[in-house]
């Protein structure tokens, strides 16, 4: 038995020696130089390009396989110019030959340096490599792709990978992007099947507007036979510059806990993420499936406080808002949903200032739907200033609706439905509760069904949209009932001008590009009625009496003390709107002394009024309280109303009660030269009579 095994120990002794010595030999006699010609004609009627190797070839096999690549050029594809696709500078690789033997591939070292790579695609949509490997990428045949790796069987390790100085530029003629990619290096070390290894890659990339350069490391485990790939610690930072990159130059950090992809299933899982930009930093979450076939996502993002002041500085975008104090605070967080059929957010949380919006919103197809919340928000807050107003009781820090442009182009192909409601909401001075505005949206059409609790009382209706080409058209439908009108009007005109239960109808239509060009043009009719209420700041009654005792000539009365004020037990009016003028002719009053009626105009844009009354002064106690006005039971006073809804006045109208007067006076002594003469005539006919 010895015998035997020493046998065999020299047979396969002398085996080896054989082999060795063919490697060394083959290392020493084969000069691959002298096959460069072969290679490039092998490389021609491949792929139709020219192969140009300017550099040495080498090859030895011991004690090591090393094969060694000097320059080497690939010409581009026809119609992409003369610049070659493709050049390195040299490449190495070190290949460990006893395990190899063995069916184990260990790479000591491989290294590629100096690659150029230029990608393009022309103005066609064609671009210079699809006619490499068999066209548009097809396997021969029309046999399927393999869903797992290429290399079941294959062990693999490396000790070292190194790529350096490695360069990409992308042109695209269809769209006149240019991107180049320069500085590429990756280090990889201790690189195995399954073996978790140090990964370091680096990189900057240029457009036309933008240049980043970055920088990342992390721990990668790479299983080639289950197509798995696995990340660990990943940290990339990135310095960018230019016109595209946020506020011009800044850094952004990116890290992800772990990531794990298998491309023969299709899937991905990523944990961890956290990117810091422009002082924002977002957390988030992701799971994939069927990566390469039907892409479908899930996962939860959340973005912690900041400042958003400070990230509009860093923009430098200057937002004026009527409120220096907003946009201070803000947060965001939400689980994501996205497929080939939907994409979508739910659980939302965004935070701004003091406000809350709770909610989801996704996009079925095209399709907008959202049910969107909002606790307590001062709109008015938010938009531009208002311009510089002399009243002293004007509303602080609101602004303007006139400055506010309409969307157009997203109305015009918007298509939405969905829900938005408000807790409790201020916006152009109303405060109302309980809100909720329903939105249908197709085919340039909007319409708006808004709802809500005010001051005491309902607001309802339909707001619709048509959009045109440059501008748009709305037509409103409101109703108010039962409103207070005392709180409305101290937060609608800022202080407090008429008190009461009211009603408020209106049928308006608008047209323009913003809501000034809107206001405007607005034309329709409105319609009013109050009952039990006031008119604050004039007293009516104290002011007749005061035209009374000018008329009469006798002692004005003194001024009552306390506020001025005229109760009435009834108030309304209809109008028609043209132009935001709006012209009444049935305006009616019940005073506690007097009937009013009238007609005149308020100008929407101003809150100007001019209106003529005539008022019937109605006997009771009122009237009898004082007794020179007694005596004017039954009688008529013409008025005239003046000033702003803000600072109306309201008096009687001396002219027209001068000529009245002098039209009495006249009429009175016609009267009397009538008397006379008939005194006269009857005089002469008893004459006549007596003879």
């Amino acid at each position: 038995m010895k015998g035997i095994l020493k046998v065999v120990a020299i047979v396969a002794g002398a085996l080896l020696v054989i082999v060795v010595a063919v490697l060394v030999a083959v290392g020493y006699l084969f000069n691959p130089n002298d096959y460069k010609a072969e290679i490039a004609a092998a490389v021609a009627k491949a792929t139709g390009r020219t192969l140009t190797l300017d550099g040495n070839l080498a090859l030895s096999t011991f004690p090591t396989i090393r094969i060694q690549v000097g320059s080497a050029t690939l010409s581009n594809a026809p119609g992409f110019g003369s610049t070659p696709m493709a050049k390195i500078g040299g490449a190495e690789l070190r290949v460990s030959l006893w395990p190899l033997l063995f069916g184990n591939v260990e790479i000591g070292e491989a290294r590629l340096s100096g690659l150029e790579l230029n990608l393009a695609r022309d103005a066609r949509g064609r671009n210079n490599w699809q006619d490499l490997g068999g066209g548009a990428g097809a396997p021969a045949g029309g046999a399927a792709p393999s869903s797992g790796g290429g290399a079941a069987n294959l062990n693999l390790g490396v000790d070292s990978l190194q790529i350096d100085d490695a360069r990409v530029t992308w042109n695209d003629a269809s769209t006149g992007s240019k991107w180049e990619l320069t500085g590429f290096g990756l280090n990889a070390k201790g690189f195995g099947v399954g073996k978790k290894f140090p990964l370091d890659v680096r990189f900057a990339l240029a457009g036309a507007d933008v240049a980043v350069k970055v920088a990342a490391n992390m721990e990668a485990t790479i299983t080639l036979a289950s197509d798995e790939y696995r990340l660990d610690r990943l940290v990339t930072k990135i310095s960018g510059s230019g016109r595209g990159w946020p506020g011009g130059q800044g850094d952004a950090t990116l890290k992800i806990d772990s990531l794990d992809a298998n491309l023969g299933k299709e899937t991905v899982d990523l944990n961890g993420l956290s990117l810091t930009v422009l002082g924002i930093t977002t957390t988030g979450s992701l799971k994939g499936t069927k990566l390469m076939s039907s892409l479908s996502l899930t996962g939860a993002v959340d973005i912690q406080q900041f400042d958003p002041q400070d990230v509009l500085g860093v923009l430098k975008v200057k937002v004026e808002t009527a409120d220096s104090k907003v946009l201070r605070s803000a947060s965001a967080k939400a689980n994501f949903l996205y497929n080939s059929k939907q994409t979508g957010l739910s659980d939302m949380q965004l935070k701004l200032d003091e406000s809350t919006l709770t909610g989801r919103v996704g996009l079925d197809g095209e399709k907008l739907t959202y049910a969107l919340a909002v606790d307590d928000i001062n709109v008015d807050r938010y938009l531009p200033p208002g311009p510089p107003s002399g009243k002293t009781d004007a509303p602080k820090n609101e602004g303007s609706l006139d400055a506010v442009d309409l969307p157009l182009d997203v109305l015009r192909t918007l298509n939405a439905d969905g829900t938005l409601k408000f807790g409790k909401a201020k916006f152009s001075g109303l405060t109302v509760s309980d809100a909720a505005f329903a939105l249908t949206a197709a085919n340039g059409m909007l319409k708006l069904t808004p709802t809500a609790s005010l001051y005491g009382g309902k607001y309802g209706g339909d707001i619709n949209v048509t959009v045109e080409k440059t501008d748009a058209k709305m037509t409103i439908a409101q109703h108010v009932d039962a409103v207070d009108l005392d709180p409305l009007g101290k937060d609608l005109l800022g202080a407090q001008y008429f008190t009461g239960v009211g009603n408020v109808k209106l049928d308006l239509v608008a047209t323009g590009s913003n809501l000034g060009a809107m206001r405007k043009g607005v034309d329709g009719a409105v319609s009013f009625d109050v009952k039990n209420g006031s008119l604050e700041g004039v007293d009516l009654w104290y002011e007749l009496r005061r035209v009374r005792a000018v008329l009469d000539k006798s002692e004005a009365p003194a001024r009552p003390p306390g506020p001025r004020r005229t109760s009435f037990s009834a108030l309304s009016a209809t109008g028609d709107v043209k132009d935001a003028l709006l012209t009444n002719k049935d305006l009616k009053g019940v005073l506690d002394f007097m009937n009013i009626t009238g007609s005149g105009t308020v100008n929407l844009l101003d809150d100007k009024i001019d209106l003529d009354l005539k008022a019937t002064m109605v006997d009771g106690p009122k009237l009898q309280s004082d007794p020179l006005m007694a005596k004017y039971a039954g009688q008529s006073l013409p008025l005239h109303a003046t000033g702003t809804m803000a600072e109306p006045s309201v008096l009687p109208d001396v002219g027209a009660l001068a000529k009245q007067r002098a039209s009495d006076e006249a009429n009175k002594a016609l009267d009397e030269q009538k008397q006379k003469a008939q005194d006269k005539l009857k005089d002469k006919l008893k004459g006549l009579l007596n003879r």
